[in-house]
């Protein structure tokens, strides 16, 4: 068998997510890995970097550490195919209820910041007209 290499299929894309290009692997099935994350891409293969997980590979969102992209949690271990902990995806619905909380709220001081403005222009308005009346009473007098 000429030119020793690994037997396990891959290719380097681009993946329209994250805009990264990255390298996939066509046996992520077999590590029990879906073929779309939460957020409609594909699970991109990466190692960790960590001290406790150094070179240890695992597959996630593609969309994970990247600049105006919403990370759907995604984390398998690439070697046991076991999920992280569900808190993940708790915490996303978490974040997308504090996210909606927010958005109302804010929506509601924009709304009393409106409210404010309006209250000011008529007062502006009222003092400017008693202003006026004043003047023209000592015009009179």
């Amino acid at each position: 068998m000429m030119g020793g290499g690994s037997t396990r299929a891959g290719s380097s894309i681009s993946s329209p997510c994250s805009g990264h290009r990255t390298r996939t692997q066509s046996k992520s099935r077999r590590f029990g890995v879906s073929e779309w994350c939460g957020c409609g891409c594909r699970p991109v293969l990466r190692w960790s970097g960590t001290d406790s997980n150094l070179n240890k590979s695992f597959f996630g969102c593609p969309n994970y550490n990247t600049n105006e992209k919403r990370w759907c949690g995604l984390f398998v271990w690439a070697n046991t195919g076991q999920d992280e902990p569900v808190e993940k995806s708790e915490s996303y619905r978490d974040n997308h209820k504090v996210k909606m909380n927010f958005d109302w709220r804010l929506g509601r001081l924009e709304e009393d910041v409106r409210n404010q403005k309006l209250v000011n222009q008529f007062l502006v308005l009222l003092v400017s007209v008693l202003i006026v009346l004043i003047v023209i009473m000592y015009c009179k007098a």
